[in-house]
């Protein structure tokens, strides 16, 4: 082979790598590109559930959740809370508890467990009777006005109107936890459900 074939050879040799460098930098830029693409659009993407009961959808995304969803989660939340029998009072609380938020399960667990304590005591059971809802889609609140009915034995001792705020967070990927569950006086919620 003769020296200018050779250098020729050698340039053409080079000038093919660098293509296929520069081919392997573009696929990159658009493999890393795509892969971006797809999980904005899987975190970013809202899903509507259809319930047993087909009243309407339900729309729950990253950090969101709509109306709907939030006040029939509401109204699940407070009936197994508050509509209790000493017999009922443990599982109930088992529920909302694998429903909590990882940051909010000590409070809702200590008071949930104290209100355990005194209807198992004092052998009570409530029901709750939800009349008014009020929806805060942006700070996923729920404020539930109702009747608190409490019977000893068979005999109805109290009927209450109250007022519960329940407190929702929805992570990026679309799980509905329970923050709080409060009893509202006035203006500022004031204690824990069940005390």
């Amino acid at each position: 082979m003769a020296p200018e074939q050779a250098t020729n050879e050698r340039e053409r040799l080079q000038s093919q790598i660098r293509f296929h460098r520069a081919a392997n930098a573009g696929l990159l830029t658009v493999l890393l590109l795509l892969v971006l693409l797809l999980g904005f659009v899987v975190v970013r993407d809202t899903t509507k559930i259809v319930p047993t009961e087909i009243r309407r959808p339900y729309e729950i995304g990253a950090n969101y959740a709509n109306k709907d969803y939030l006040l029939d989660m509401a109204g699940y939340v407070l009936g197994t809370v508050l509509t209790v029998t000493p017999e009922s009072v443990d599982y109930n609380n088992r529920v909302i508890l694998k429903m909590t938020d990882p940051d909010g399960y000590a409070g809702l667990k200590t008071a949930l467990d104290a209100a355990a304590l005194r209807l198992k005591q004092e052998r009570v059971t409530t029901i709750w009777v939800p009349r008014k809802e009020e929806v805060s889609e942006r700070d996923k609140r729920v404020k539930v006005s109702g009747k608190l009915k409490t019977y000893i034995a068979d005999k109805l001792t109290s009927e209450r109107d109250k007022d519960y705020l329940v407190e929702f967070s929805v992570t990026t990927s679309g799980r509905l936890y329970v923050s709080k569950i409060e009893e509202f006086l006035g203006r500022a919620p004031a204690q824990p459900a069940g005390s």
